[in-house]
């Protein structure tokens, strides 16, 4: 193993993988766990546990009882899209960040680094941060909904 990463274009090629993950993998990945999040939120204005209209069924159990477990399982499922939400996107400003730094070794390395974004970003419009996730209960963030 080398005594040091390198420099110049290998290095800032290397780089620039971590920040191409980031930019073109993780920051749309969590964008998309975020747009999941929000749309969970919004099937909260459904009734989902009615009470029973047409009687009961095996060993006097209402029949939409089961509503309620449909109820826990999104609050479930909303609050682990919204945490994965957020932690791809710490992922994605961690690599992004290490990969600025490091592309600051030497003139060459950051020019070449530079040249690589330039390349993939010609309008040097790179993806932007997701939206903040909605966590359960309308909350942009928070913890998993108690169930008192």
């Amino acid at each position: 193993m080398p005594d040091s990463p390198g420099s110049g274009g290998q290095f800032a090629a290397d780089l620039y993988e971590l920040y191409e993950v980031a930019q073109n993998d993780l920051r749309p990945l969590a964008e998309q766990y975020s747009e999941f999040s929000a749309k969970l939120q919004q099937s909260s204005g459904y009734n989902l546990d009615p009470a029973p209209v047409a009687g009961t069924v095996f060993g006097g159990i209402g029949i939409f009882r089961s509503g309620s477990a449909i109820l826990a399982l999104r609050d479930d499922v909303q609050y682990a899209l919204a945490k994965s939400s957020e932690n791809v996107e710490s992922a994605a400003s961690t690599l992004i960040g290490v990969a600025e730094s490091y592309a600051d070794a030497d003139d060459e390395t950051r020019s070449d680094f530079d040249a690589f974004i330039a390349e993939d970003f010609p309008d040097g419009e790179t993806p932007s941060p997701p939206h903040n996730p909605v966590y359960p209960g309308g909350e942009r963030s928070g913890g998993p909904v108690s169930r008192d």
